[in-house]
């Protein structure tokens, strides 16, 4: 149960910020590692290309969950709003709101632009092909854990 809860935060907020801080580091680092893997193979990444790009994915990650952080923040900010917040209030939030947003694309598109400067542009897309392919096979390796747990659970 606490590896799928695991799963389900990684979706969200991956393996750094919030996540190092809740879960398993050796969990953490098992699934990080699984990450590397299948990003290289994915991405077909020659060893001097790992080189390079690894860095930089990384710092990368590590900004997209720094925004994600203050994302999470603000939204619970909306879902539970303060007694006696006033239109201005919501403004200011909902400004703020956009702007995470907005920072969040000027972030892709900066590190696209790093990346494109490392990698031919077709590793790029399959790089962007390849986040999306990971998360699905977390997901499903979620959900298979919890119909198998449903079959144990039915089966006692």
């Amino acid at each position: 149960m606490k590896f799928r809860i695991l799963i389900i935060a990684l979706l969200l907020f991956s393996l750094t910020g919030i996540a190092q801080r809740k879960f398993d580091p050796q969990t953490l680092e098992l699934i990080k590692t699984k990450k590397i893997a299948f990003m290289t193979e994915q991405i077909g990444l020659t060893s001097q290309e790992a080189e390079k790009f690894w860095p930089v994915y990384n710092e990368l990650e590590k900004e997209r969950y720094m925004l994600m952080d203050k994302k999470r923040d603000l939204e619970h900010m909306s879902e539970a709003p303060k007694p006696g917040m006033s239109d201005a209030d919501y403004r200011k939030l909902a400004c703020e709101m956009a702007a995470t947003h907005a920072k969040e694309g000027k972030l892709i598109e900066e590190y696209n632009l790093k990346l494109l400067n490392i990698l031919p542009a077709e590793k790029v897309v399959k790089l962007y092909r390849a986040e999306g392919k990971f998360r699905a096979s977390l997901m499903h390796e979620f959900r298979r854990g919890q119909e198998e747990k449903r079959e144990r659970e039915s089966n006692k």
